[in-house]
């Protein structure tokens, strides 16, 4: 065989050709592919060497932590005494404790979420109220000034909150109307006037009287505070529905931010 260099195509891979210098039959390898390097993404390499080197850490201190613990363990029983785990398990437990507080902290800040988000629902008058109330503030019941006092201005303190909750619920036109009819009425009831009630004296040095007139005196002072501000929210909602609610429902109309 001579020393020739012979050139074939790619066609020719596989087949035999003939040496043009000595004849010698010679056959034709197949081209060889290097496939190309893998590509390894840095990020990924990063995380999962980081996921890695955390996991051993823990590994590790679990590892150690257990070490210690028989170790522990392994010198009370020489030396006959009670070997006592709870040190070992302190770190456990506080962790346990940690994780506790953070979920009761998750689902305590998703209720609160929720609570904020729910849509507020109406409060109907029923009849049975309005009649309740109506008895409330034409009391007749004379059999002490207290009792009569009691009765009254718990009905006209009960008004006033009501009509703040109902009001809780407006945020449009719509429901301002579906509304108004059951402010209309709580108000007539609650500036009814009644005899018996503005015949006491209620200036008169009488230590029963004075507790009854300041335990109600704060408690409707209250209710208008509140029942203001629902219609402060209501004016900055829309203007228009405010002035309705200040010209319809009298009660309303006497609130100090019309009195200006």
């Amino acid at each position: 065989m001579c020393s020739s260099t012979i050139s074939a195509s790619e066609g020719e891979q596989g087949t035999s050709v003939d040496c043009p210098e000595c004849g010698a039959s010679l056959t034709v390898p197949d081209q060889s592919v290097e496939a190309p390097a893998p590509i390894i993404s840095r990020a990924d390499s990063k995380v999962e060497s980081s996921d890695e080197k955390e996991s051993s850490a823990d590994d590790a201190a679990a590892k150690s932590i257990f070490r210690a613990k028989r170790k522990a363990q392994q010198e009370a029983e020489s030396e006959g005494k009670e070997f006592d785990s709870s040190k070992f398990d302190k770190d456990t437990s506080s962790r346990n404790t940690l994780y506790g507080v953070f979920a009761v902290l998750v689902i305590s800040i998703g209720g609160y979420a929720y609570y904020l988000a729910r849509p507020v629902q109406r409060l109907v008058l029923t009849d049975e109220m309005a009649t309740a109330l109506l008895q409330g503030v034409n009391t007749r019941d004379d059999s002490s000034v207290t009792s009569l006092l009691g009765n009254y201005m718990e009905a006209q303190c009960t008004c006033t909150e009501t009509m703040g909750k109902i009001l809780a619920y407006v945020n449009s036109q719509e429901k301002l109307e579906e509304v108004l009819g059951d402010l209309k009425r709580l108000s007539q009831i609650a500036i009814t006037q009644n005899p018996l009630v503005n015949a006491v004296d209620r200036n008169r040095p009488d230590m029963q009287l004075m507790a009854v007139m300041e335990e109600y005196k704060g408690r409707q002072a209250g209710a208008h505070v509140k029942l203001e501000e629902e219609v402060k929210r209501i004016q900055k909602i829309d203007p228009e529905m405010a002035a309705k609610l200040r010209d319809d429902v009298a009660a309303i109309g006497l609130l100090d931010m019309f009195q200006n």
